[in-house]
């Protein structure tokens, strides 16, 4: 299911089931990783820090893609003929990593 879906289609998968869904809200707020895994069936690395962050009247969170500039992982991927994947004009599904870099490509998470 999930290597057909984009990172937009799971993010809104996990946003619809959370307005729909108290209990999964709760579950997604305070076990994202055991959230994720319940809709969209996939098993995150340790390595992939999830954070969910709930807007209220008074707090507003904005949330920056990554810095344009390569870090070392970057570096090593182009390095060795990987192509970074775009995160906002394509359809390859990705993940953000707690550090700002991302995974993705075909058959990530399974």
């Amino acid at each position: 299911m999930t290597s057909t879906m984009t990172h937009h289609q799971m993010r809104q998968t996990l946003l619809d089931k959370a307005a729909a869904d108290s209990g999964f809200r709760l579950q997604l707020v305070n076990e994202p990783r055991a959230a994720i895994k319940d809709v969209l069936g996939i098993d995150l690395p340790d390595s992939i820090a999830v954070e969910v962050h709930e807007e209220s009247a008074t707090t507003a969170h904005v949330v920056l893609p990554p810095s344009a500039t390569l870090n070392t992982d970057d570096l090593e991927a182009v390095a060795a003929g990987h192509k970074r994947p775009n995160l906002y004009h394509d359809d390859t599904p990705h993940l953000h990593r707690g550090d700002g870099s991302t995974i993705g490509g075909e058959g990530w998470g399974t």
